[in-house]
C-alpha cells in the first residue's frame, strides 16, 4: 500500500461485480403510480458474477450478456448491464433501469415476475 493511497485498488477483472454509486433523481415509478425519488441510484460497471437473488456463481458471465436482456439461467432473475444506470424507488423498493430523458424500465423481483405471469403486469393493485 502507497502512501496516501485511497485504500486498495480494485480488481481490473470485468466479471467481478461492479458498481459506482450515481446521483439520485426523482422519475415516474409505474408500480407506485406516482413521481418518486430515487436516492439509491448506481452505475454498473462490470458483469453480474454470481446471481443476486439466488447467488448462483456463473462460469462464463460473458455468454450470458449475448442476450438483449440477460438474466439467471437458474432462478431467471433479471442481470444488469454494464454501463447502464439503475435505482431503487424510495416509496416501493422496485429495481429500475434509469436512463436520462425516458422512463425508467422495471427490472422485476422474482414476486413481480410471478405477479406477471398471473396477470400479466406488474402493478399493485391495492
Amino acid at each position: 500500500m502507497a502512501l496516501f493511497s485511497r485504500g486498495d485498488r480494485e480488481s481490473k477483472d470485468p466479471s467481478v461485480t461492479q458498481t459506482r454509486p450515481v446521483l439520485g433523481r426523482e422519475a415516474f415509478c409505474r408500480i407506485c403510480g406516482s413521481r418518486q425519488q430515487f436516492t439509491r441510484c448506481w452505475l454498473r460497471v462490470g458483469y453480474v458474477a454470481p446471481c443476486p437473488s439466488c447467488g448462483a456463481v456463473f462460469n462464463d458471465p460473458a455468454a450470458l450478456y449475448k442476450k438483449t436482456l440477460p438474466e439467471c439461467p437458474r432462478c431467471g432473475e433479471y442481470l444488469e448491464q454494464p454501463g447502464f444506470e439503475y435505482g431503487l424507488c424510495d416509496g416501493c423498493g422496485s429495481k429500475f433501469e434509469v436512463v436520462a430523458g425516458s422512463k425508467p424500465s422495471l427490472l422485476p423481483n422474482k414476486q413481480q415476475r410471478a405477479e406477471m405471469e398471473k396477470l400479466g403486469h406488474a402493478w399493485r393493485k391495492d
